[in-house]
C-alpha cells in the first residue's frame, strides 16, 4: 500500500464562531469567512466621526460645548461646576484684597510709611489666594479644550468586545555580544 501525504490545509485563523445546527452538526467558522458573515451579525458599528476643529471651538467660544459636541453629555455640568466655584471663590478673594488694600492704604501715611503690618499681612495672603484661583481657573479651561480634542479625535476608536488572541505569534531574540 502506497503512502499517500496528508492534504495541506490552512489553520483557522481566531476567532471562532460555532453554530449548532438543527441536525446536531458541529461547525466552526473563521469570523473573515463569507459563511459567518451571512450567519452572524457584527458587535461592532462604524459611527460617523467628529471634527476636532468644531469641538475645539466650541469649547473655546463656551467651556463644556466641546463635550456636549462630543456626545459626553456628562462632562459639561461638571465643568461648569467646577468653573462656577473657581469664579466665586476668585471673586471673593478679589473683593476681600481689594478691601484690605484700602485699609492698609489708609494706615499708611506719612508719619509711618510701613503702614499696619497684620493690615498688610491679609492684604498679601487675599492676593495670593486671588491669583491661585485665577491659575485654577487657567488650568480647568485648558483641560476643557484638551478633553473636547482628545474626545472628538477617539471618537471613532473601536473598542472590540472580542479579547481572544490570535493565531499570529511572534518572537524575537537577542543576543547581547
Amino acid at each position: 500500500m502506497a503512502q499517500v501525504s496528508p492534504r495541506y490545509e490552512q489553520p483557522i485563523a481566531t476567532p471562532l464562531r460555532i453554530a449548532f445546527l438543527s441536525d446536531t452538526v458541529v461547525h466552526v467558522f473563521n469570523e473573515d469567512s463569507a459563511v459567518a458573515k451571512l450567519g452572524f451579525s457584527t458587535d461592532t458599528v462604524r459611527r460617523p466621526g467628529k471634527s476636532t476643529t468644531v469641538a475645539l471651538l466650541a469649547s473655546m467660544v463656551a467651556p463644556g460645548a466641546g463635550q456636549i459636541y462630543n456626545g459626553s453629555y456628562w462632562k459639561a455640568p461638571i465643568i461648569w461646576g467646577v468653573g462656577y466655584y473657581f469664579i466665586s471663590v476668585y471673586n471673593q478673594q478679589n473683593k476681600l484684597y481689594k478691601q484690605y488694600r484700602t485699609a492698609y492704604l489708609a494706615t499708611v501715611d506719612s508719619t509711618s510709611p510701613a503702614g499696619d503690618p497684620n493690615v498688610m499681612q491679609l492684604r498679601d495672603f487675599y492676593h495670593k489666594q486671588r491669583d491661585t484661583f485665577g491659575w485654577y481657573l487657567a488650568i480647568e479651561y485648558i483641560i476643557n479644550l484638551l478633553d473636547a480634542y482628545v474626545d472628538a479625535s477617539l471618537y471613532n476608536f473601536e473598542v472590540s468586545p472580542n479579547l481572544q488572541p490570535t493565531a499570529e505569534m511572534r518572537a524575537s531574540l537577542r543576543i547581547p555580544l
